[in-house]
């Protein structure tokens, strides 16, 4: 069975610098996004995701540490 590799910077395009995500385990898309981590959490649990990934965009010109 071959499976996508999925991109996270293709995940994030169109999602503002500074926001916070949160990203399906199971399904590797963005379930939520906002400036409140924990209204994101809130989001994505309410969205069935129990244990979603969540980071911060970075700003353009900054690297991202996972």
């Amino acid at each position: 069975m071959a499976t996508a590799t999925v991109e996270l910077s293709d995940m994030l395009k169109g999602i503002p610098s500074g926001a916070w995500v949160a990203i399906s385990e199971r399904l590797h898309k963005v379930v939520a996004y906002g400036v409140d981590p924990q209204a994101v959490l809130n989001e994505s649990h309410s969205k069935g995701e129990e244990r979603p990934l969540i980071v911060r965009v970075p700003d353009q010109n900054s690297a991202m540490f996972l």
